[in-house]
């Protein structure tokens, strides 16, 4: 029993991490993943929704399969049992078409951190930028338009002097 909770578990948490890196990474687990849910044919509902659903259904079943080996029974089990019902309804609806609320899209957190990202460039603090891809491209270009309205500013200064 034990390698199958582990497997279950794993897989999981593998599916959580992806998710994860989706919606709150600029690195480049978190492009990939958010590439892979744009190719893929299934709805983004299932990446905001079905698949952290998902994730904790297979954590969840993988401490049940664990709990259940060990002789752990009532409430426990049957809690575990009611929670794995209801992120596996979720995962389920995650198919259909409809609109989710906006900050549950990797879209949402990817806008946020580029409208922070730019508001320290502006205010002149030191912004880690992303390595590469997409979001890279867009830190840098965002960062030579700071520095071109400083450049700008400074020149206005010095020649009103």
């Amino acid at each position: 029993m034990g390698f199958k909770s582990a497997l279950m578990c794993a897989f999981g948490v593998l599916l959580i991490s992806n998710w994860w890196f989706a919606m709150f990474s600029d690195s480049g687990a978190g492009q990939m993943a958010r590439a892979m849910s744009k190719k893929a044919a299934h709805g983004k509902n299932f990446f905001s929704l079905g698949l952290p659903s998902a994730g904790i259904v297979f954590l969840l079943t993988g401490l049940l399969i664990f709990a259940g080996g060990s002789g752990v029974f009532g409430a426990f089990m049957i809690t575990l049992n009611y929670l794995i019902l209801t992120f596996f309804i979720l995962m389920v609806l995650s198919f259909l078409p409809f609109s989710l609320p906006v900050w549950m899209y990797p879209e949402y957190h990817l806008a946020r951190r580029e409208r922070v990202r730019a508001e320290r460039l502006a205010r002149g603090e030191v912004v880690k930028m992303p390595s590469s891809g997409r979001v890279a491209v867009e830190a840098q270009r965002l960062e030579q338009i700071v520095r071109e309205r400083e450049a700008a500013q400074r020149a206005d200064k010095d020649s009103s002097r």
